[in-house]
């Protein structure tokens, strides 16, 4: 995707802790974050910050986010198990300084 299409970014901040989870990764449920498909995370930096969550197109429609936002927490229970992710930590960021991270 180009950077027209990534106008807006759906996604959790990066806690350390919630790091840790992410590099140990269960097996089997890399693939939510490895692929290029609507369903996979994608991890991003806003500034300092990484940031993980998906990009929505242009013209989303506004009562979907909540589907998104549930769809991200669920993804993210899978992946970082026993991490708690409160209804509120999902965030909308409309900046154009977030960009996909460096693979690591």
């Amino acid at each position: 995707m180009n950077d027209l299409d990534k106008r807006l970014f759906v996604g959790i901040k990066i806690s350390t802790k919630l790091q840790g989870e992410l590099d140990k990764c269960p097996r089997g449920a890399e693939h939510y974050l490895k692929e290029d498909k609507p369903e996979s995370l994608e991890i991003v930096t806003l500034g300092e910050d990484k940031l993980i969550g998906r990009f929505l197109q242009d013209g989303f429609p506004a009562n979907d986010i909540d589907n998104v936002s549930r769809n991200i927490r669920s993804i993210l229970t899978l992946i970082a198990q026993g991490h708690r992710l409160a209804e509120d930590s999902v965030r909308i960021y409309a900046d154009s300084k977030v960009r996909i991270a460096p693979a690591a």
